[in-house]
């Protein structure tokens, strides 16, 4: 599959739309998964644990609640949630055997972070559930503190997270991700990702059995000529920007903002576009 051509650049709120090759002659006619509204959820958070990063994780996890509390009194029907934390390297202070990039967080480590054995959560798995207090939880799981790399991989990340050999079992990421589920991936950085576009958007579509519909990105990132500084480790994120664009239902919020409840308001109206 091939990235055809760049549309648009917009300013503020808006990622650049990309026209990618039909997915129909990839994936057999299936019945769409998500009918009459979302009955699952899956939440994938990539957090960039570089040394900037600090205050915008402390702002994360503040604000978490408005997010998910938002969708499910948006969604009746809602009885399931996953939620899994990454970050944007191969984090060395995870659980043994799954340090690598894309691997779900269990365990922090190192300067502002939580410094915890987080998981497995409550059903026993890598990924939290509606069986867990979700506010503690995360809070834990996302202070993933700022020893990481200043060479940020998000968009790997994500494609390295949703590879069948992750998710399936025995893996780091097993169980995480489900066809009936709509699947909402939040990421959170202050810098650029250079990987290719098509790795993450293809392995995204891959994963979700050829329907993008059913997939809601949300990226808080520099904005473009904003308020937050984009010298030394920060940046301007036109690639994570444009993955998110590449996608019907996504938004673009700002990682500058003192906070991101108005941000995550406004992404609760496109999950609930998405689940209806």
């Amino acid at each position: 599959m091939v990235l055809v051509a760049l549309m648009a650049m917009g300013c503020g709120r808006t990622a650049p739309l990309f026209d990618y090759q039909d997915f129909e002659d990839v994936f057999p006619e299936l019945d769409d998964p998500i009918v009459d509204g979302c009955n699952k959820v899956d939440y994938l958070f990539v957090i960039d644990n570089s040394a900037s990063m600090g205050p915008y994780q402390r702002r994360l996890v503040e604000n978490f609640g408005t997010f998910i509390e938002g969708v499910q009194r948006s969604q009746d029907s809602l009885d399931s949630v996953h939620v899994g934390v990454l970050t944007t390297d191969a984090y060395s202070p995870n659980a043994n055997g799954c340090t690598g990039l894309g691997d779900l967080v269990t365990r922090t480590g190192g300067y502002n972070s939580s410094t915890s054995e987080c998981g497995p959560f409550a059903a026993g798995n890598r990924y939290m559930t509606e069986e867990d207090d979700l506010a503690e939880a995360f809070e834990c799981t996302a202070k993933v503190g700022t020893e990481g790399s200043n060479s940020e991989q998000p968009l790997a990340v994500i494609g390295y997270a949703l590879n069948d050999n992750k998710l399936a079992q025995g893996g780091c990421n097993e169980g995480f991700l489900r066809d009936d589920a709509l699947l909402v991936i939040v990421v959170v950085t202050d810098e650029d990702d250079p990987s290719p576009i098509d790795f993450a958007y293809e392995r995204v579509v891959e994963a979700k059995n050829g329907w993008d519909d059913n997939v809601v990105v949300v990226t808080l990132t520099v904005d473009q000529g904003g308020p937050c500084s984009t010298g030394g480790h920060s940046g301007y994120s036109f690639q994570v920007n444009s993955f998110a664009g590449a996608f019907e239902h996504s938004f673009v919020g700002s990682i500058c903002a003192d906070d991101y409840a108005p941000t995550f308001q406004s992404a609760v109206d496109v999950v609930q576009n998405a689940c209806g």
